[in-house]
This record gives structure tokens, C-alpha cells and sequence, in this order.
């Protein structure tokens, strides 16, 4: 349940802030191989559908359950403050969000599968396009070798930058075997530069002799950054209409912990969202950059955006990074 719930963080609170929530009814199911979650929000006099599936793909085939209903209570913690987004008239469905967790990102094959099934979802079932949205964990293994990254740099920081090379290089690799050249191009020289960045901030830990919990958020972030663009990169090698937020931009939080916290804890009861920043923000990036990139202009009854989505990381009041922990 503990670890059910931690996928959920950042896929939840991406969902009230596209759309209003009062109370919501949750199905929560528990998790196959590979792992689809899905939340289905109808905004209907404000109140919403919160609805989780787990999807799971056996011999092609792929099987979806549901399990037993249960109240949310979410009218809490300053809810009422939220914006909205503004969808064009032609929209019909609404928003559905999606988690998928590190496993589901194993390779280039599992990207292929969750891009699919997204761009499946979004086609609808005959009567209008879906505007989809998939939250995304780091390449399985990823966070682990960013944190092995930092604990090398303490006592020597060449060490840091073989690991650190060995997990760009693997995001890279994968990502060079879902699109072409002019897709991978721009998205390698961003992994590239936040690998530079990283080794940057990795400069002053051996001086320093410990690693502030800052450190260690933003560097592990950078697997859901990474991620993030790899998927989105898929889907746009397959001409479907979609774009990727950087959740640090966009979701604001304020947390009384500091660290990642233990992996699979769920220990989030420390990490606030600001409901009205959030929503504010994530109106500003759909009114602003969606428009830029023509996804106001779509014929949803055809088609609907892809959007993909970090987990697991956020910022603070402040700008500085943080994390939804583990």
C-alpha cells in the first residue's frame, strides 16, 4: 500500500491542479508489470472522478482491473484556490493522467509499450479524443546510480564522473533507439549539459565533506528529467501531437523534511503543495507554451495531446529543488 501510494504523489497532485477537485471517488488496484495508472477526472459541479487503474500487458494482450471504491477527502489545504485550465471548445473528454513507475521504463521496448498505450488512450472509444497526461519516474535504476553519483564524489570525484557517464549514456542509448537524429539531437545536449551542470555542484561536496539534502535532490531529479524527454521524444518521433513539463517549474511545494526519505516509505506528510501557485502555473504553461506548440488548434474530436510529465521532484516557494520523496 506504502509504495501504491508513493507512485501516486505526483500524479495526483498534477490531476487537481489541471483540474478542480471537491471530493473524489479513488479505485486503486494493485500494481502489474508494467504499470499503467490511470485517473480519469469528468469535472461535473465541482466534483470529480478520481479513477486509478492498473494495466497490465500479458502475451499482447492487455488486462485491466478495478477494485473496491473509496473516499477521498481532498477539500482540504487551501483546494478551493485553484485555477481551472481553460480547454478549447472542442474538447469533449476530459483530462485523463497516468503514473508509470521506473519498472514500466525498464528499456527501450517499455517505452515503446507505455508510448503506445498512450497514444492509444488518447484516441478515445469512438467518441472524441482524450487529452492525456503520463507522470513518469526515472529509467529504472536511474535514481540509485544518481545517488551512487553523489556518495562517489565525496572521496573522489573521477569515480563520480564514470558513474555519472554510465547513466547518461544508458538514458542516451535508449532514447537514440525510440527516435531519429533531428529528434535525439536537442534532448542529448540537454542530458549532456545537465550532466556538466551536476558535475559542477559535484566540485564542492569533496571540500565540503558532507552532502547537503538539497544536493541530493536535485541531482537524483534528473532521472524524471531525463525520462521525461525520452518518452516525450518517442511520441513525437510517431507524429503525435505532445510536449513534456519539467514538474520543478511548474509544481511549488513547501516540506518540513529534507532528503529523499526511505525508498518505498511514502513519507510525504511532510511535503505541502501550494494549490493556487500550482494551478496558476500549470494554467500559465497551457495558455502560453501548449498554444506556442498549436495544441489549442488540434480537432479533438480526432486527436488530443500526449503530455508527459516528471515525477517525483518539485520546487519550493523559494525556486529552490526538492523532491516528493520516496
Amino acid at each position: 500500500r506504502r509504495m501504491r501510494d508513493s507512485m501516486h504523489n505526483t500524479a495526483f497532485l498534477f490531476a487537481v491542479s489541471i483540474l478542480y477537485l471537491g471530493v473524489a471517488n479513488a479505485f486503486l488496484s494493485a500494481p502489474k508489470f508494467p504499470v499503467a495508472r490511470r485517473m480519469s477526472l469528468p469535472a461535473a459541479q465541482g466534483k470529480s472522478m478520481l479513477s486509478l487503474r492498473s494495466t497490465s500487458f500479458s502475451n499482447g494482450r492487455r488486462d485491466t482491473t478495478r477494485t473496491s471504491r473509496v473516499q477521498m477527502a481532498v477539500a482540504q489545504g487551501g483546494m478551493d484556490q485553484i485555477v481551472g485550465l481553460k480547454m478549447p471548445a472542442s474538447v469533449t473528454k476530459s483530462w485523463e493522467v497516468h503514473k508509470f513507475g521506473g519498472a514500466s521504463l525498464a528499456d527501450a521496448g517499455l517505452y515503446r509499450t507505455v508510448g503506445d498505450l498512450l497514444v492509444t488512450e488518447s484516441l478515445g472509444r469512438g467518441d472524441g479524443a482524450v487529452p492525456t497526461m503520463a507522470i513518469v519516474s526515472a529509467m529504472s535504476g536511474t535514481t540509485d546510480q544518481l545517488i551512487g553519483v553523489v556518495n562517489a564524489a565525496l572521496k573522489d570525484p573521477a569515480e563520480a564522473k564514470k558513474l555519472l557517464d554510465v547513466a547518461v549514456d544508458k538514458q542516451i542509448s535508449t532514447l537514440k533507439e525510440l527516435a531519429g537524429p533531428e529528434i535525439v539531437a536537442p534532448i542529448e545536449r540537454n542530458i549532456r549539459k545537465d550532466a556538466d551542470d551536476i558535475m559542477g555542484v559535484l566540485q564542492a561536496l569533496k571540500l565540503l565533506r558532507t552532502i547537503p539534502a538539497v544536493t541530493l535532490e536535485l541531482i537524483t531529479g534528473f532521472g524524471e528529467v531525463w525520462s521525461a524527454q525520452t518518452l516525450n521524444g518517442y511520441l513525437k518521433a510517431k507524429g503525435v501531437p505532445c510536449d513534456w513539463i519539467d514538474a520543478r517549474e511548474i509544481l511549488i511545494v513547501e516540506s518540513t523534511l529534507s532528503g529523499l526519505g526511505e525508498k518505498g516509505s511514502a513519507a510525504t506528510a511532510g511535503v505541502n503543495p501550494l494549490w493556487e501557485e500550482t494551478s496558476l502555473r500549470m494554467q500559465r504553461w497551457w495558455l502560453e507554451r501548449a498554444a506556442a506548440n498549436g495544441l489549442h488548434g488540434l480537432d479533438y474530436s480526432r486527436a488530443a495531446p500526449v503530455i508527459t510529465v516528471t515525477g517525483f521532484v518539485a520546487s519550493t516557494a523559494d525556486g529552490a529543488p526538492t523532491t516528493l520523496k520516496r
